[in-house]
């Protein structure tokens, strides 16, 4: 059994996808000069050159989404490293990359450096919950012209798992289409890499950057699509509103790239937050945001489109109560629509403006339950055990019953690594919180990463090098 939530009718996800498809007949989506505003005139889009702006028919987007595949491989470092994306399993990742780190030891805020990509990788590799990376923080102390790719070198070196980040213009298509070669990927069958691609509200797209995407995706590399309306500020201030401006954005770009290349792997991206209009502030820990992701993802089900949303988002600037329940409550409503991929939160606070190693630790415990109670319970007559129930009758204990010893060590019970339930005294005596203790667990993953053997061997950190280096050769001046 498992938990099964419904936020919105069949009828309601019908409307919002004819809102969008109307809004991309009558006011398209602005690329500017690409290769993929040509691409659409010649499938039949009404283009405006001097604009940069395509109106598609509606036949012309449900054609190009008709080619999407609902299940998408995504590489790790072995066949055994992947995640699948297929209808009904939902999986965890973190996000990136805020430009500043909260750092674990001081408290202090302070620019996010390469070695604390290196660190986080870490902890990530080896927490449960989450099945791919990001590169969960900008190494700003790298050159602008070879972060992005360093940061992708660094991920790449430091997890097992799938690596998703992103691209600025066709420069680094070379250097992405290597890097993912070279550390254990197969392009067509069981990519290294994915990328996401944003797009701009209102109804915008950049036109180099979708360009590079589309160059990748015709390569076989996965491309989260992943608009980012701001209700109120960006997009209309309601949930159907900010969810139709998604939803059409996401189209427009996929029929933009489906165009120039057929059957390429692609992903939904529901980054819709909002502006709060007391503080003037972008928010995407609000209650409202989990309505939208969660409304996305119904209708990315019903578009037949696999899907990624944020879930363990907070506006908090520190581990903490509100960063508690928001992460809680936002995750538990977006994770209950099952979407393929949850992310937003783990190990970020501040929306997504601030990195903390034992966040990491203390969200991967969030992710864990969630998903423990969205499995939901067991019901048949073994579960209920009626004879262990004669057996023990009025006087006996079930502490003692082997059923329960073996039931234990199965799992029957979810044993939290964060969350205290000892006494209040043996608590006082311990002399330690929560954060302390996901402090502890991230020095112990840190020295045992210490003294790992390296993931990639000598050959294939210097390609992830020289990758790195002609991608900022290659980069516009």
């Amino acid at each position: 059994m498992r938990a099964q939530v419904h936020w919105t009718t069949a009828a309601e996800r019908a409307l919002i996808v004819e809102e969008a498809l109307g809004l991309l007949e009558r006011v398209g989506m602005r690329f500017g000069p690409c290769d993929a505003l040509d691409a659409m005139a010649e499938a039949g889009a009404i283009v405006d050159r001097e604009q940069g702006v395509a109106r598609m028919p509606a036949e012309l987007v449900r054609g190009a989404l008709a080619q999407c595949s609902r299940r998408v491989v995504l590489g790790g470092l072995t066949p055994a490293d992947d995640c699948v994306l297929e209808e009904g399993v939902a999986h965890f990742t973190n996000s990136g990359a805020p430009p500043k780190t909260l750092d674990m030891e001081t408290g202090e805020r302070r620019s996010s450096t390469t070695q604390d990509l290196v660190d986080a990788t870490a902890v990530l590799d080896v927490i449960e919950s989450t099945d791919i990376v990001w590169p969960i923080v900008a190494a700003t102390d790298q050159p602008n012209d070879r972060r992005m790719m360093a940061e992708l070198a660094t991920a790449l070196a430091h997890t097992r798992k799938h690596v998703q980040h992103e691209v600025e213009g066709r420069w680094q298509v070379e250097a992405v289409r290597r890097m993912s070669e070279a550390t254990g990927g197969d392009l067509r069958e069981r990519p290294r890499v994915s990328l996401v691609c944003c797009t701009a509200s209102p109804l915008l797209a950049h036109g180099e950057l979708l360009d590079a995407s589309t160059d990748l995706a015709a390569l076989g590399i996965p491309i989260v699509i992943y608009p980012m309306p701001i209700a109120g500020g960006t997009a209309p201030i309601t949930v159907a509103g900010a969810v139709t401006m998604n939803i059409a954005e996401f189209m427009g770009t996929a029929t933009a790239m489906l165009l120039r290349a057929p059957q390429a792997p692609i992903i939904m991206g529901a980054g819709v937050s909002l502006l709060d209009m007391r503080q003037t502030t972008y928010s995407l820990g609000a209650l409202e945001t989990g309505l939208m992701a969660a409304t996305c993802v119904e209708i990315a089900h019903e578009l037949g489109v696999p899907c990624l949303a944020p879930a363990l988002a907070s506006d908090a600037k520190r581990p903490g109560i509100q960063a508690a329940f928001e992460k809680a409550l936002k995750g538990l409503t977006v994770a209950s629509t099952t979407p393929d991929l949850m992310t937003g939160g783990i190990g970020v606070l501040e929306g997504a403006g601030l990195m903390s190693l034992p966040q990491i630790i203390i969200d991967d415990e969030v992710a864990l339950m969630i998903t423990r109670i969205l499995r939901g319970p067991l019901i048949s007559r073994e579960e209920i055990m009626p004879e262990v129930i004669d057996r023990v009758g009025h006087t006996g204990s079930y502490l003692a019953e082997k059923e329960t010893r073996r039931r234990l060590h199965a799992g029957e019970q979810f044993m939290p690594a964060i969350a205290d339930r000892r006494s209040y005294e043996q608590w006082q005596a311990s002399g330690s919180d929560e954060l302390e203790t996901a402090k502890g667990r991230v020095r112990q993953i840190l020295a045992d990463a210490a003294t790992a053997e390296p993931l990639l061997d000598e050959d294939r950190l210097r390609e992830l090098d020289a990758c790195v280096a002609a991608s900022a050769a290659a980069a516009p001046r």
